[in-house]
């Protein structure tokens, strides 16, 4: 998994980006206009509370993030994703999706189905923990 995360942290960085920044990207886009609670994006990335401020300082000083308190309990802050970033990943996701294809291109179709069935159930699993 070295030579993946390599491959991956090349690909990002072309755009200044690292892989947890990516993750938390996809995940505030896909969460839509109410955005995550930080503790939401920290169980969602499997990180911790220190780590997703961090992440989320050096974020929101790239222009990728915007966090506000949420207005129905006054001590969470939540995190939504910009315009900026919106366009950005218009960029990064083809380039993404092209660099997986390739790293998937040496299975075949039974070998992609049993890899994606096994993902799948490892997910059902951890979100049971």
């Amino acid at each position: 998994m070295d030579l993946l995360d390599d491959i991956l942290a090349r690909h990002f960085a072309r755009f200044n980006l690292s892989q947890a920044k990516f993750n938390a990207l996809m995940e505030l886009y896909y969460a839509g206009e109410q955005g995550l609670s930080l503790s939401e994006l920290g169980q969602r990335m499997l990180v911790t509370r220190a780590n997703i401020t961090g992440l989320m300082d050096r974020m929101e000083k790239d222009g990728l993030v915007i966090r506000n308190v949420d207005p129905r309990d006054r001590r969470v802050f939540r995190a939504r994703i910009t315009p900026r970033a919106v366009e950005l990943l218009k960029f990064v996701l083809p380039v993404h999706n092209q660099v997986v294809t390739r790293a998937i291109s040496c299975l075949n179709p039974d070998e992609k189905n049993t890899l994606i069935s096994l993902l799948q159930k490892l997910q059902q699993g951890l979100e049971e923990i």
